[in-house]
């Protein structure tokens, strides 16, 4: 069994009003995810790769047993489609894109199509079971409970299987949200394997109760009180 968090913020994801959505680096998120006992995260910035991309590189050269699968949140007009396995550098101009064209470039790109937070903010809710989803969120750490017992029974209705995230946006979440998979080899084609087989258990469900340092900090980035992190391979 290997434990993992597949949604995951860095500073290189970016927000229309805030400029940056994730409040911590790269090298932080490895650092705090091995420091939690995870075996492997997915980076999964908006609309792009390149956090996961940064991580991954960090994450060799910090501990070669520990996996960061390089993934991608599309924001579409539509909804979140969040695409596990992106491994190649790439940046979305997703305001273009439905959920639908979403869905069917991640599938070019060789990913495993999760949706996310089904029944929060920005969710495909129903949706989800017309777009050919291999996996949803049945619990995310930011959403309230009932949406989350929403999605659990969605998936028993459609018969996808179950991951659990944290959707940090800053380290301190991380792992609040964690999947054990029944995997003997730690690589990404496995992880997506697992994923899409069903191998996937939620293993821990801890609700992020407060977001309030992640609020205040990016109110002080839009005042330019606090310096904004650099998303580089540090």
């Amino acid at each position: 069994m290997k434990k993992f968090d597949f949604h995951i913020h860095t500073c290189c994801s970016k927000h229309w009003i805030w400029g940056i959505d994730g409040l911590s680096t790269p090298r932080e998120v490895v650092e705090t995810a091995i420091s939690r006992g995870l075996d492997g995260i997915a980076v999964s910035d908006h609309n792009t790769t390149k956090g996961g991309l940064i991580a991954a590189k960090i994450a060799k050269k910090i501990d070669k047993k520990f996996l960061v699968i390089p993934s991608i949140e599309v924001k579409s007009k539509t909804g979140d489609v969040l695409a596990i396995g992106v491994v190649e550098e790439l940046t979305i101009k997703s305001r273009f894109l439905t959920a639908e064209e979403a869905v069917n470039q991640m599938r070019e790109k060789g990913a495993v199509i999760i949706a996310p937070h089904p029944y929060g903010r920005e969710g495909l809710g129903s949706l989800v079971g017309k777009l050919g989803f291999d996996a949803l969120e049945g619990f995310n750490a930011r959403i309230l409970p009932r949406f989350n017992r929403k999605a659990k029974e969605l998936a028993a209705k459609l018969g996808l299987p179950m991951v659990a995230s944290s959707d940090a946006h800053i380290a301190d979440e991380i792992a609040n949200g964690i999947t054990a998979l029944n995997i003997n080899e730690l690589s990404i084609e496995a992880v997506k394997d697992a994923i899409i087989k069903g191998k996937t258990k939620i293993y821990q469900e801890r609700r992020t109760k407060s977001m309030g340092r992640v609020y205040t900090k990016k109110f002080g980035l839009l005042l330019h009180i606090i310096k904004q992190p650099l998303c580089e391979p540090t």
